[in-house]
């Protein structure tokens, strides 16, 4: 095979994914350093991974939008968390954000431990499946980016701490299904 003639179809749908993960993060992680916040990209998508181990143990579809729901609202939960601990105690907000992260990775560990599946199921999660996505799997998070990027360009710089939170826990758990914590 000719290295000139690569058929990249195969590689769209994961470029595609690449493209839809980036036209949120890159605005939202000027945010987080703007605020001092580093380690919640981390803490929100282990959060959102918690969602869907819990989800998982319902035996849903695992590419269905039940599971987005289960991990967007598992994230949005995270998200109201870290707003309420951020204004009772901002001065520790980082540190807050890394113990919830280590509860959401010692949950996670704790749930998928006794299932014959679960290392699978954590190492998709933790290492995510972008290679092997396809287009069918970009309907959700191509709406989700649609309405973050709108909502992005909306507000640009006067988010609230709550809409911060919550619009970055949305663009988090869209895209841990596909590339992963």
């Amino acid at each position: 095979m000719n290295g000139a003639t690569v058929d990249l179809t195969i590689i769209a749908p994961a470029f595609l994914a690449g493209m839809l993960v980036l036209i949120t993060h890159v605005p939202l992680g000027a945010q987080v350093l703007k605020r001092g916040i580093v380690f919640i990209d981390l803490a929100i998508a282990q959060i959102a991974a918690l969602g869907v181990i819990v989800a998982g143990m319902s035996n849903l579809d695992p590419h269905g939008w039940l599971l987005q729901v289960a991990a967007g609202s598992a994230a949005l939960l995270g998200a109201f968390l870290l707003t309420w601990t951020e204004k009772r105690w901002p001065e520790v907000q980082e540190a807050q954000i890394g113990v919830l992260f280590i509860l959401a990775a010692t949950g996670g560990l704790l749930l998928v431990a006794h299932n014959p599946h679960g290392g699978e199921h954590l190492r998709d999660l933790l290492a995510g499946q972008i290679l092997w996505v396809n287009y069918d799997q970009l309907l959700i998070p191509a709406i989700g980016t649609v309405l973050i990027g709108a909502a992005l360009l909306y507000y640009k710089e006067r988010f609230s701490r709550l809409a911060f939170y919550l619009v970055f826990a949305l663009a988090v758990t869209a895209s841990v299904q596909l590339v992963g914590v």
